[in-house]
């Protein structure tokens, strides 16, 4: 068995955590890959072969990631459709893709080897530019958004679901989220928590304009037309967004065609832990302050 080792190169406990993870997989008698941006640290240029992300889709069983939930988001975008199935060490906080302790290393490596791991299928939304053929498509595992980063007023997007006019947000931008984004971006704007097998997407705006606006949860066999325009007639660009970290500039007037990808991410997760008890621990759900700054926790009801 052969696992692919990906990781963060700005944080500091990165390479101190591979090269654990390296010792207990040769103690295992098991094969490794590197992620080649890894030979910038000294200490692990002798411990592996150095191969890119893209290679690693091909050749490994599973993708280790050191890192945090940014590092899992791109990585996961590499993997789609490959079957390979991505597992996470935080780095840091607790995280609702990397929810695995660098400080059960061996422990996790263990369970994931006897199989008793989960492993979860995550939706992926797909934008494409169809009246702008040299931009490609931007995949995202939690949000695309459309925001008026480079114009000096709101922006309107009026919006259709499956040909449907659903309507016009004046706005500051708008999100399109899936259930693992849910709890990302659109959380900020007052979008739902929604738990990540459901099969639908949610349209969050972004300082609307509109008294009675609110985030719509649809479904995602659904396609979403959005037509961007200026709002006051200023020809300026908006900014396209996919998790954070691909991006296009568009012309106004434009359109953006959303929509299910056809590949899943894998994400491994552990037996014993269910989403909501990540979602409890993450948002602080059911810990009362006291005035000493201690929490008083209370994970299930007594």
């Amino acid at each position: 068995m052969r696992f692919g080792i990906v990781g963060n190169i700005s944080k500091q406990g990165t390479a101190p955590a591979i090269s654990r993870l390296v010792e207990a997989l040769r103690l295992r008698g098991l094969q490794w890959n590197l992620q080649d941006r890894l030979q910038a640290f000294d200490e692990l240029k002798q411990i592996g072969e150095f191969v890119s992300r893209e290679v690693m889709r091909e050749t490994c069983d599973a993708v280790i990631v050191f890192g945090g939930n940014g590092t899992m988001l791109s990585t996961g975008r590499k993997l789609a459709g490959s079957n390979v199935p991505l597992l996470g060490f935080n780095l840091g906080k607790l995280g609702f893709l990397a929810e695995f302790s660098v400080e059960v290393i061996e422990e996790t490596l263990d369970e994931f080897l006897e199989g008793s791991c989960r492993i979860v299928e995550r939706t992926l939304l797909e934008a494409s530019f169809p009246e702008d053929t040299g931009k490609t498509s931007l995949l995202a595992l939690n949000d695309i958004v459309i925001d008026k980063r480079e114009t000096r007023l709101m922006i309107n997007l009026d919006v259709k679901v499956g040909g449907d006019y659903l309507g016009r947000y004046t706005a500051d931008g708008l999100i399109l989220a899936t259930p693992t984004g849910s709890t990302a971006y659109a959380l900020s704007v007052g979008g739902p928590v929604i738990a990540p097998d459901a099969g639908v997407f949610v349209i969050a705006p972004i300082a609307p304009h509109m008294l009675t606006a609110r985030p719509v949860v649809i479904p995602d066999s659904a396609t979403i037309t959005i037509t961007p325009t200026q709002y006051g007639g200023m020809g300026e660009s908006i900014h396209v967004i996919a998790d954070g970290q691909n991006h296009h500039f568009l012309e106004l007037p434009s359109i953006i065609i959303l929509k299910r990808h056809q590949h899943t991410v894998r994400l491994v997760k552990r037996a014993s832990r269910t989403y909501f008890d990540v979602l409890r621990a993450k948002l602080l759900w059911g810990r009362r302050p006291s005035l000493d700054n201690e929490y008083d926790v209370t994970d299930t009801p007594s």
